[in-house]
């Protein structure tokens, strides 16, 4: 996977109070490092390219 980068951008929001934004998307960056950890350690492989579909699974599966 290529390395992420979480940038920070400071602005204000006028429908939030005191100008405060939404940080939900933040949890969004972890979700697919932690998936390609889980497979890795279920199949013993990384996989490094997003979507992780079955297909992709079994095609890096019968490539070991």
């Amino acid at each position: 996977m290529p390395k992420l980068e979480v940038m920070f951008v400071q602005t204000d929001e006028p429908g939030g109070p005191f100008g405060a934004k939404s940080v939900s998307e933040i949890s969004m960056d972890g979700i697919a490092p932690a998936m390609a950890d889980a497979i890795h350690d279920a199949t013993g492989i990384w996989m490094r390219e997003v979507p992780f579909t079955p297909e992709r699974v079994w095609r890096a599966l019968q490539a070991v």
